[in-house]
C-alpha cells in the first residue's frame, strides 16, 4: 500500500501539497476525497495531524450552503448528545460500516442505471412496457378478487317486479307521515 500523500499548514492557514509542490486549498482537498486519494494533513511546525480538523472545517463550509444540508438538525442534536456517553464510543464503526454500505448500494444503483441506458432506448421502453403490462395484470387480479373471479358468470341484474316497488314505496310513505307526526 502507498504511502499517504502529506499536506502541511503552515501558520498562515495555507495548506501546501508536498507530493505537487504547490499550494492547495480546501476545494483541492475534497477533490483528493473524491477521487479516494489517501493523504494526511500535518501541521508544519510540529507535524501533529490535522486531517480530522480540516476535514471538520469542509464538512462545517459544506453544512452551511443551504442546497447542501446533509446532516438534519435532529441528527446533530443526538450526536452531540453521544459526545461523552459510552454508548457514544460505538458510533464511528456505526456509522462508517452504515456509509461504507450506503456507497455500496448507491453504486450498485448507478451501475445497474447505467447498464439500462446503456442497453439502449429500444430495451428501456419495452422493459418499461413489460413493467406496466405486470401492474395492470396485478390490478386487474385485485379487482377481480374484490367483484368476483373473472371466471365465474356474474350476477344479472332483475327488473324489480312492480308489486313490490308498490309496497316498499307505501311502507315508506307511512313511515314518513309517521315521521311528520312525531316532529310536530
Amino acid at each position: 500500500m502507498a504511502s499517504p500523500r502529506i499536506i502541511k499548514k503552515y501558520t498562515n492557514r495555507r495548506l501546501y501539497d508536498t507530493t505537487t509542490s504547490k499550494y492547495i486549498v480546501l476545494t483541492d482537498v475534497v477533490a483528493m476525497i473524491r477521487e479516494g486519494e489517501e493523504f494526511v494533513i500535518e501541521d508544519a511546525k510540529t507535524g501533529e495531524d490535522l486531517t480530522r480538523s480540516i476535514l471538520n472545517q469542509v464538512i462545517f463550509e459544506q453544512e452551511t450552503r443551504p442546497q447542501d444540508f446533509l446532516f438534519p438538525l435532529e441528527f446533530q442534536k443526538q450526536l452531540i448528545k453521544l459526545y461523552g456517553d459510552g454508548y457514544g464510543q460505538l458510533i464511528p464503526d456505526f456509522l462508517t460500516q452504515s456509509m461504507a454500505h450506503f456507497m455500496k448500494e448507491r453504486n450498485r444503483m448507478a451501475s445497474a442505471w447505467g447498464d439500462m441506458v446503456n442497453q439502449g432506448a429500444d430495451t428501456f421502453i419495452k422493459q418499461a412496457e413489460n413493467l406496466a403490462q405486470k401492474n395492470m395484470d396485478m390490478f386487474q387480479k385485485a379487482l377481480d378478487v374484490f367483484s368476483g373471479s373473472k371466471d365465474e358468470p356474474k350476477e344479472t341484474i332483475k327488473e324489480p317486479d312492480p308489486d313490490q316497488v308498490k309496497n316498499l314505496q307505501a311502507q315508506i310513505d307511512a313511515l314518513q307521515a309517521e315521521l311528520n307526526k312525531l316532529s310536530k
